[in-house]
């Protein structure tokens, strides 16, 4: 078994990361039943995420915790998690300042002041993972601690194990956010992780406001939705890629088991393509479940018209855009297509129907290239006690569409001098914030010349 971690940087990053490692757990306790295969399934996962306790009935999370506040974390290390699972205390470091929504505070200040304890603090972890392959930073990226300080731990660890894969989820923050320089944190994390990251998982705050809407009844789009809620939908969205699948269905004992690093090195094939969007089919609340009739071409069908039109919510979907194959006329739509560098798709549950699913995503014109870029995995274990349940992981051209509002609202606010005295005064430039702007505005045009020209 290869073995995975997490790395919780700020606030946000340590709330999701705590959700994150409750959905694998109670994926691999749920599907913790008698026979062969499910077995091997819940083996693999416990492997991959957790290491036993030295009392052996207890299970350690695999993964560091960093916070400048202390009060999340004290949190996280205080509870012992479905009466099973905890974390390690001495893989936290903790502060009583925060870095007061500021970038260059988390990076310049408390990247230099904390380095030596967090190095500490990820030895530690690593002296128990020596088949690590893959780390997960999860950090948020508007304001200081997770932001900052979390791109600097992804150097940090880079130096200390150059040849684990890092991938770095992003959790974007709203539109309308209340943080005035979310924008410069924002274009600061983003060209800062494009240069030591494998890969950017990106979640779209207000994708996941929209989505988890659905599960609260009698919710409206007035309604304020809580973080935890929306913690614990992109952690699902996240384990439902990373929990193990075989690249054959199990019980015809084909294939091999798909780890974590074989995703990453998939879905990034060049390093100038390193964004990506995970996307979940069905989300539906718990009082639905009962009255929803649930197939593979429909999972199938609906999973492809999202990536297609970029979309997490399966609401919406303007069914005429078409990949050009599949039109019998030229259609003005098609310039809305989105076009893949690369996908991962997973089938989670009972009777995998191959031909349904698989091919609708094998179709070349969903591709930038005409060599199909499709990695596939399935597994008869259930997620979240669905029947069926798909996801898709991809790295395509419109995961790059909301550069261009982040780069030309902070240009505006840079040329400005709004508040740049903030981040000077921790020692980052406006050098610093123009070699940013050029490293994202390069990014913003490699994925916008993977579109078809019109």
């Amino acid at each position: 078994s290869t073995q995975s971690t997490g790395v919780q940087v700020g606030q946000c990053g340590n709330q999701l990361g705590e959700a994150l490692f409750e959905t694998v757990y109670r994926e691999q306790s749920s599907n913790a039943r008698p026979g062969s295969s499910a077995s091997a399934y819940c083996r693999e996962t416990a492997a991959r995420f957790f290491t036993p306790g030295a009392d052996g009935g207890t299970l350690i999370a695999n993964a560091v915790l960093v916070d400048m506040e202390n009060k999340v974390v004290a949190g996280c290390l205080s509870r012992r998690h479905a009466g099973v699972w905890t974390y390690n205390p001495r893989c936290s470091v903790l502060s009583k300042q925060g870095s007061g929504n500021n970038w260059a505070n988390g990076y310049c200040n408390f990247g230099e002041t904390k380095e030596e304890e967090i190095s500490v603090a990820v030895k530690v972890l690593l002296h128990s993972l020596p088949d690590l392959r893959v780390a997960l930073l999860l950090m948020s990226a508007a304001g200081g601690t997770g932001s900052g300080l979390g791109c600097r731990i992804t150097e940090l660890i880079r130096d200390i194990v150059p040849g684990v894969l890092l991938v770095n989820q992003v959790v974007l923050p709203f539109s309308q956010g209340e943080v005035s320089v979310q924008g410069y944190n924002m274009l600061l994390t983003l060209s800062s992780l494009y240069q030591s990251s494998d890969a950017l998982l990106l979640s779209h705050n207000d994708s996941y406001q929209t989505l988890s809407r659905r599960l609260i009844p009698g919710t409206s789009s007035r309604d304020c939705i809580s973080f935890r809620e929306m913690n614990r939908l992109i952690s699902s969205h996240v384990a439902g890629v990373l929990l193990p699948a075989s690249s054959a269905k199990e019980e015809e004992k084909k294939g091999r088991l798909i780890h974590c690093d074989d995703i990453v090195e998939h879905l990034v094939p060049h390093p100038c393509y390193r964004l990506l969007t995970a996307r979940m089919m069905p989300v539906i609340s718990e009082h639905s479940r009962d009255y929803t009739n649930t197939t593979w071409e429909m999972l199938g069908k609906y999973s492809r018209q999202m990536l297609i039109q970029n979309s997490i919510i399966d609401e919406g979907l303007i069914w005429s855009i078409k990949p050009r194959s599949e039109l019998l006329t030229t259609n003005k739509r098609t310039q809305n297509l989105n076009v893949s560098v690369s996908n991962y798709i997973v089938c989670r549950g009972s009777e995998v129907a191959l031909p349904e699913v698989e091919d609708r995503f094998k179709v070349a014109d969903l591709y930038r290239n005409e060599k199909t870029k499709l990695l596939c995995g399935y597994s008869a274990a259930t997620f979240d006690k669905l029947d069926k349940s798909l996801f898709v992981i991809d790295n395509s051209a419109k995961n790059g569409h909301f550069l261009e509002d982040l780069l030309s609202d902070s240009w505006l606010k840079f040329q400005a001098n709004a508040f740049i005295y903030q981040y000077e005064k921790f020692g980052l430039d406006r050098e610093w914030f123009k070699e940013s702007f050029n490293v994202i505005e390069k990014v913003r045009r490699d994925y916008e010349n993977l579109l078809p020209k019109k």
